[in-house]
């Protein structure tokens, strides 16, 4: 049978169901957070990120071989 029709004689539209599309482990809400498990301030982390960026950029690629002339490769 449809559904039933609104005045317009339009059928209602589906009504959403909260988090049907998950698998049923992952509908329960979150587990809660361990309060041990903060995130410590590593002022260095950043700084060696940044380096080891640098230090590849300035590496030629495996495949590639540095060109005489380059400005990026130099």
């Amino acid at each position: 049978p449809a559904p039933p029709a609104e005045d317009d004689g339009r059928p209602l539209l589906p009504k959403r169901r909260a988090q049907e599309h998950l698998v049923p482990q992952l509908r329960d809400e979150p587990a809660a957070r361990r309060t041990e498990e903060h995130a410590l301030h590593d002022p260095g982390l950043m700084a060696a990120f940044q380096r080891g960026i640098g230090l590849a950029e300035s590496q030629p690629a495996p495949h590639e071989s540095p060109r005489p002339g380059d400005p990026y490769k130099e």
